[in-house]
């Protein structure tokens, strides 16, 4: 991936499994976002917590936009350090899995294999791919509490401050306008998937 270049990046639980199963793993992986977006080394979550990661001077990545629903997630990332989305993913999945298994008694992958991404190359792109992501619950027709750790819709509604998007982000979101675009991009990727098959 190319430094300074904005990517949309997404994963899901392995077999199609769920990877939050209550609100404390919705957290802990929200946390994670933070926690772990730091050029210095970082070698676990406890650590990183009681380091004061508040104060990151050097980020790998820039999150300008993430949706945690219950078997998978989104992010939009700018990549800021050479290798930065690389090590942040590997750093925030590798971490949430070993809560994951240590929490659940379980052992072996959670994800699905690496994430997948796509750059975006073009401000249209980019608007359809931040309402996509921001409203992605709305995609899949799930009721989920509106809380800052399931969507950084949240932050742009300007109901809570989220402590991972890059401070400059900020302005007009108009809500119903999102959701609706982001219905519009999975109703064509759904027609685009079945003209391909």
């Amino acid at each position: 991936m190319v430094t300074n270049e904005t990517y949309h990046v997404y994963n899901r639980g392995v077999d199609k499994r769920d990877i939050f199963l209550d609100k404390y793993d919705y957290i802990r992986f929200y946390q994670s976002l933070h926690l772990f977006n730091s050029v210095e080394p970082v070698t676990n979550f406890r650590v990183a917590q009681n380091t004061g990661k508040d104060n990151v001077v050097k980020k790998l990545v820039e999150i300008s936009s993430y949706s945690l629903l219950p078997n998978h997630y989104h992010l939009i990332l700018q990549q800021v350090h050479d290798g930065g989305i690389g090590e942040f993913l590997r750093r925030v999945s590798s971490g949430y899995t070993s809560y994951f298994n240590e929490k659940y008694g379980r052992s072996g992958s959670l994800f699905q294999g690496t994430f997948k991404r796509v750059h975006i190359s073009s401000e249209e792109q980019k608007q359809y791919v931040f309402a996509y992501v921001n409203e992605n619950h709305q995609v899949h027709g799930m009721v989920i509490d509106r809380e800052l750790y399931h969507s950084s819709s949240i932050h742009y509604q300007g109901k809570r401050k989220s402590q991972v998007i890059k401070s400059e982000s900020k302005g007009y979101y108009p809500l119903l306008e999102n959701i609706e675009l982001a219905k519009d991009v999975y109703l064509r990727r759904q027609k685009m998937k079945d003209l391909l098959e």
